[in-house]
């Protein structure tokens, strides 16, 4: 499994941030077991580091931990994926909107740049570069808000909903309109538009929410 190159952080910080990205891109599957040795062999470090930031995706509920003591990815039922899509309702189109103040042509120009290499990516079939870009559209947004609070409770709900999202990668249609909903808040966001920018953001959520709950265990 690839995982993002570490940085020159602390170890225990380099294995949380590197799996916590993994785990936002749909890198992981629901239910699957993971490993303290085997995470240290693909991140080329030792056991503890590796163990701290897997206590630490566990506190946050990223992972969880079983009865016979193995960490493992979350099931997730349609309850709480109701509750997640319904936080994220509230939380990602208020974030898009406090960003507006920011949103100049050099924030709007990297959207575009991020849109234009989904589309490609989705032409290509690379969904994970897809999910990796579309990641790092959205939350481009909400740091430009300047709400690191707001940012850190919409990243708990990504990471709860992140092992799910390649259930999303031969769903064409939802692509296509994705990636339309992308532009508007674009758009919206260079006509500073509040109104527009949370409306876009919600139906993105929406649209994925439909797809994804298809898959769902009751």
């Amino acid at each position: 499994m690839d995982f993002a190159p570490l940085t020159a952080e602390p170890l225990h910080e380099k294995a949380y941030s590197s799996l916590r990205k993994a785990l936002l891109m749909g890198r992981f599957a629901p239910g699957q077991s993971v490993t303290i040795r085997g995470l240290g062999a693909s991140l080329g470090i030792s056991a503890t580091p590796v163990r701290e930031a897997l206590q630490r995706l566990i506190a946050e509920g990223a992972l969880e931990l079983a009865a016979n003591r193995t960490v493992q990815v979350p099931i997730m039922t349609r309850a709480r994926f109701a509750e997640i899509t319904a936080i994220r309702l509230r939380l990602e189109p208020f974030a898009g909107e406090e960003a507006l103040p920011n949103a100049d042509a050099a924030l709007c120009a990297r959207l575009e740049e991020l849109n234009n290499r989904m589309f490609a990516s989705m032409a290509e079939g690379r969904f994970s570069d897809y999910l990796a870009d579309n990641q790092s559209f959205h939350f481009l947004i909400y740091e430009s808000a300047n709400q690191p609070f707001l940012q850190q409770m919409i990243g708990l709900c990504w990471l709860r909903t992140g092992p799910w999202l390649n259930r999303l990668a031969d769903e064409g249609r939802f692509h296509v309109i994705a990636n339309e909903e992308h532009g508007q808040m674009i758009q919206a966001l260079r006509n500073r538009d509040r109104g527009a920018v949370s409306v876009a953001l919600a139906k993105d959520i929406r649209d994925a929410a439909e797809v994804l709950a298809i898959h769902l265990e009751s």
